[in-house]
């Protein structure tokens, strides 16, 4: 049997952290936390995660900051990496292109919006 995909979520809001943790727990993958940049980067390099929802805005190393590191790493960069970010407007977007994330979610995130991101980049999971 295959390990379960690695899913990294980073966030500083517990709520968002929980919710995302039981949804995608609940679809067979394997979860990884963090509540900070520090952290994200830490996990990112201990755990490689098969994918990363990694927040924009946290308290001490922002998300793209996080992502610009994982995406000039060559033992990393090729982890997909999805911003997640409460704001659309243009300067966000770019911010996180230019960071060289794989895609971007705005909050609030829906349980179809999640899916169709991890469907995206993770091949579905085989049914028992």
């Amino acid at each position: 049997m295959e390990p379960k995909p690695k899913i990294l979520i980073a966030d500083d809001m517990d709520t968002f952290l929980k919710l995302e943790k039981m949804l995608l727990e609940h679809s067979g993958y394997e979860v990884i936390m963090a509540r900070s940049g520090t952290e994200a980067l830490k996990k990112i390099q201990t755990e490689k995660p098969s994918l990363v929802f990694l927040d924009m805005m946290m308290p001490d190393i922002t998300g793209d900051t996080v992502c610009r590191f994982v995406k000039t790493n060559k033992s990393l960069q090729k982890i997909p990496i999805i911003m997640v970010t409460t704001r659309s407007d243009a300067e966000s977007v770019t911010r996180c292109q230019e960071a060289g994330c794989d895609d971007y979610l705005t909050k609030p995130i829906t349980k179809k919006d999640l899916f169709e991101k991890i469907s995206k980049f993770l091949k579905p999971e085989p049914k028992e």
